[in-house]
């Protein structure tokens, strides 16, 4: 799931036109917090620290390449201030940068090892929209009302989902509605994502099925469903929650498929007796797969309450 983006207007130094330059692009500190994580940052007279990023690179609206790119935090030795860049095999973007244009960095919230580059030249109707929005800034989030999750936030979203773990299941957050903003939604649906696929062996409850990209070794079409839905006050505790494919999940969220109370797959007749359903039709009876920790397992609470409130007649 691809977050919102943040942007900066691009110095001199930061395009191919910098001769001896060496090839990057600088990531200032009022926007580095959204970009993804780095393994644990050393004091500033430490070592780089740095991880390679799957970058897909755009230049007003075409896309010039897929790279791999290396995301850093330098510090020389101690030598210089330190400093986030982005270095490595940009040039079919920055080759065709210019001073003044603009950059919009978009990560993705299910893939630490992902970034989109979309480069918006001077001249372009999106650069004159772009500029009228941002106005003088030289950097930050994109739409300030709904900035993209920071570093922070998914590690304190993180935490949140190991406590709820930690305790015993409920299906209800009665308090949801006063305590969550739209950027701690997708800091804890990440983190609640993630504690799934890691007990499902990043497998789907209903199928088994598991995908992973040979780039960047990503885990692809798995969602972690709530079973009770946020919307409804569904709890963010691992068992209201399974991994599903993104068809299943489109699915049972619609009621064309549940689980009965034997913890077997649920198709209504009159879901199964259409034509171009066999693939629903042949899971029905299917026992689902279970997280790896007992006290994980999808709560028969919650699997009540989606038989009883979702599941089509």
């Amino acid at each position: 799931m691809l977050d919102t983006s943040v942007f900066k207007k691009l110095a001199h130094n930061d395009t191919g036109k910098a001769p001896g330059h060496q090839g990057g692009i600088y990531i200032p500190k009022g926007i580095a917090p959204f970009f993804p994580p780095l393994p644990a940052v050393t004091a500033s007279d430490g070592p780089t620290v740095d991880s390679i990023l799957t970058a897909d690179l755009f230049v007003d609206g075409q896309r010039v390449g897929t790279v791999q790119t290396r995301y850093q935090h330098q510090t020389w030795g101690g030598t210089r201030t330190p400093e986030r860049r982005l270095t490595d095999n940009l040039g079919p973007l920055r080759n065709l940068a210019s001073a003044g244009d603009i950059l919009l960095f978009t990560k993705d919230l299910d893939d630490d090892g992902y970034i989109q580059l979309h480069l918006v030249r001077q001249g372009t109707a999106e650069y004159r929209v772009l500029e009228s929005s941002i106005g003088p800034a030289k950097s930050g989030p994109l739409d300030p009302a709904n900035p993209p999750v920071s570093v922070s936030q998914i590690a304190e979203a993180e935490r949140y989902v190991e406590e709820e773990a930690s305790e015993p299941p409920f299906a209800f957050d009665e308090d949801r509605a006063t305590t969550e903003t739209t950027t701690v939604r997708k800091a804890r649906d990440r983190a609640f994502r993630s504690k799934l696929l890691e007990q499902y062996d990043h497998r789907c409850a209903f199928t088994g099925r598991k995908f992973i990209s040979p780039v960047g070794n990503m885990i692809v079409g798995l969602d972690a469903a709530h079973v009770i839905p946020v919307s409804e006050k569904g709890s963010d505790h691992p068992a209201n929650g399974i991994p599903l494919t993104k068809d299943l999940h489109w699915s049972f969220d619609r009621g064309l498929i549940g689980v009965a109370a034997d913890r077997t797959i649920l198709v209504p007749v009159s879901v199964a007796s259409l034509p171009g359903n066999e693939f629903l039709r042949n899971l029905h009876g299917q026992p689902i797969r279970e997280a790896m920790d007992i006290s994980l397992r999808v709560m028969p609470e919650a699997l009540d309450w989606h038989r009883q409130n979702r599941l089509v007649g």
